[in-house]
Formats: C-alpha cells, structure tokens, sequence
C-alpha cells in the first residue's frame, strides 16, 4: 500500500510537511463537524413537521415549516401556553446583571490576590477553588431557604445573586491570572505618581486587562444563560428563564420536539454569534493570561 501511494505522492510533488497540514486540516474539519452535528440536528427538527419528526429512518430531505416557531411565539394555536417574550427578557436581564456583578467584584479581589501580600491569601484562594468544585445541586436547599427567608423566590435578584455566587470563584482565578501577567513597573509608577490602590486598578489594571475581562465575561455569560437548575427551583411564575421553558414542552402525551428544538434554536443562536463577535477578544484574552500565575 505504502509503495503504491509514494508514487503519487513524489509525482503531486507533495511534500511531507503538506500531507501533515493537510492531514491536521482534515481532522480539525471532522471534529468541527461532530460538534456542530448536535447543533445542526436541532436546527433541522425545528423546522420539521411532527410526522417529520418521528419519521422512521429520519428523514433527511424534507419541506421546511415555521409552525413551530409560529407556535414558539404565539402566532400559532398551540397546546402550550408560552411567553416566549417574558422568558427572553428574564435571561437577558438575569444573565446580564449577573455578568456585570461578577465582574465588579472579582476584579477587586483577584488584584487583591495578585498583586497584594496578606496572611491567608492563599487558602482563601484555594478555598474559593474548592467552592467552584463543589455541586450546584448540593446548596439547591440551602439556597432555596435563603432566598425564600430573604423574599427573593421568583426574582430576577434571586437569580442574579445565585448566579455570581457561583461564578465568582472561577472569574476571581481567570483575572488574577491576566493581573499577574502585567508588569508591576506600571503600578509603581502610577503609585509614584502619587495614585492610590484602587486608582491603580481602575485606570490602570483594567484598561490593560481588557481582553481578560471579555473572556471572563464571556465564561460567565454562557455559565448563568445556560443554567437550568437554579432557575427551575428558584423561579416560578414571574422569573422564569428560557431552559426553564424548553421543560415545559415534555407532557404526558409525550415530547413536543419540534417546538422545543425551535425553543433550543433560540437559546443557542444568540450565545453562538456573540461568542463569534467577540472570538478574537476571547482568544487574546485566554493566550495572554496563560503565561503566569
């Protein structure tokens, strides 16, 4: 075999440097495609019928319907009573607050942990690694009754709140990575120039760790826009987010899929080309807090 394919390849005049690109090349476009495989398949139920749907074998080539978006946003009759409206803005208002917060406050804490020298800073930094470790379905209760003694069940605060509790932890150690990154001759120097610690932080630190923050932003964003579990128990009838709302499309009479990857398709889209915007933020971000810390 081996023997039959130099040939063609001394007479492609390839060399071995092009057959590893493009071997590298073809096995990067196969994993895209398995992951991209879920994500296609959901848009395609979404615009099938229900007998296109449980079709046996699936049906590959078939007329495309927006019934199910129609019935998504209360255009169409449906066995479901949906505000897709109320659900949209309960995300965009939960996830929103709970990114801006988080980032207000690990950004004070991970200067703190990286460039201050304290008794305990590193426990309490390894204790904060040790809550990201821990399940969110182990504080459900707890946090439950908290929110119901504090009058929080079923709010966008409540969410919000639950939201950066969790995500603080892992932003506080992405930020003081791409602190540590930055030289500390600019903060003696503004120090010298007569600017306090916070003033270091702030016209300083931050301006320089922009793409650090998007990244980080970015990680909290998808973590609190995707959740489903603290907003299911939480939230009811006035807070409830868009995940909560694909739940509500599997009855006893079965599973509505089409509606639900119709549901699906709206959740994932608006996540997938703001995280295409925002890509080479990210990027930046990620290779230029890897170095230290």
């Amino acid at each position: 075999m081996a023997a039959a394919v130099r040939p063609l390849v001394r007479r492609a005049k390839w060399s071995r440097r092009d057959l590893e690109t493009a071997a590298v090349t073809a096995l990067l476009v196969v994993t895209t495609l398995v992951f991209l495989l879920p994500i296609l398949l959901m848009i395609a139920v979404s615009f099938k019928t229900p007998v296109d749907v449980i079709a046996a074998p699936p049906r590959w080539l078939f007329r495309p319907t927006l019934d199910n978006y129609l019935a998504l946003i209360g255009a169409r009759p449906s066995e479901f009573q949906i505000n897709l409206l109320l659900h949209f803005r309960n995300s965009i208002a939960a996830t929103g607050g709970a990114t801006v917060l988080s980032l207000a406050l690990a950004a004070p804490a991970a200067y703190a942990f990286g460039r201050l020298r304290f008794r305990g800073a590193r426990p309490v930094l390894f204790f904060l690694l040790a809550l990201r470790m821990l399940p969110p379905i182990a504080t459900v209760i707890p946090l439950y009754l908290l929110m119901r003694g504090l009058h929080l069940l079923d709010t966008i605060a409540g969410l919000i709140i639950a939201y950066t509790t969790f995500n603080l932890p892992f932003i506080v150690w992405v930020l003081r990575s791409f602190f540590l990154d930055l030289p500390a001759d600019l903060e003696e120097a503004a120090l010298i120039d007569g600017a306090t610690r916070w003033q270091c932080l702030y016209k300083v630190i931050l301006p320089l760790s922009a793409p650090g923050i998007v990244a980080s932003g970015i990680f909290a964003l998808m973590l609190a826009w995707n959740d489903f579990l603290f907003a299911v128990i939480l939230t009811s009838r006035q807070a409830p987010t868009l995940p909560v709302l694909t739940a509500g499309f599997i009855t006893e009479m079965g599973t509505s899929w089409g509606v639900a990857m119709a549901a699906g398709t709206v959740i994932v889209v608006p996540v997938l080309f703001f995280t295409l915007f925002v890509q080479r933020y990210m990027v930046v971000g990620l290779t230029s807090g890897a170095v230290k810390g």
